[in-house]
């Protein structure tokens, strides 16, 4: 059993820059959450922004996010373009403190770039719920490194989960029989 570790600060909210990159249904509670706690949220989507959501200050590139953000949260799908898409180039563009959190997919990070940028320092920490592969090998850096916070992919479960689901299951059958288009559907062109 590997001696218990004690937890890296990740700093307060109050007046901090919260990063999203993802702003679909995701990067939007977050948003709403975040701007309760008095932080600033600044957020990367693919496409353009025809609209000006109120609190929302949004940014051109993962880079730019990188750069302005103490806290960064990964939001996106996992597609050809965005596979990796967290590199030793985007990672250089870390704020001093950056927290990376990653709730969306493992490969969007290149691990092994994301253990160099930890040792040097910057992001300063990141909290991961995701990995590739999961779980981890045995041995893998990310169990012992001491700037990283592991879970176990469970940043979906919450009390009322099962209930939210049967209640989608039942709105698009309902929306099925009644020919309206479906909720949350794939749309295989973007991938997700």
């Amino acid at each position: 059993v590997a001696p218990r570790r004690r937890a890296q600060p990740t700093g307060g909210r109050n007046g901090r820059v919260l990063g999203l990159a993802g702003f679909g249904a995701i990067g939007h509670a977050i948003a709403a959450r975040a701007r309760a706690f008095g932080m600033s949220v600044h957020a990367l989507r693919r496409g353009a922004w025809t609209d000006n959501i109120e609190g929302i200050q949004p940014v051109a590139s993962l880079a730019e996010l990188f750069q302005q953000s103490d806290h960064l949260v990964l939001a996106m799908p996992l597609t050809a373009e965005t596979r990796g898409i967290v590199n030793t180039d985007v990672l250089r563009h870390a704020k001093p403190g950056l927290h990376l959190l990653n709730v969306a997919r493992g490969a969007l990070v290149d691990q092994d770039a994301l253990l160099r940028a930890l040792d040097a320092g910057r992001p300063a920490f990141a909290t991961l719920d995701v990995t590739v592969p999961e779980p981890l090998p045995d041995g893998h850096a990310f169990y012992t490194h001491p700037r990283v916070r592991l879970t176990p992919h469970i940043s979906w479960v919450g009390p009322d989960v099962r209930d939210t689901l049967v209640r989608r299951i039942r709105e698009n059958l309902s929306r099925y029989l009644n020919g309206i288009p479906l909720l949350d559907t794939v749309d295989s062109r973007r991938g997700y």
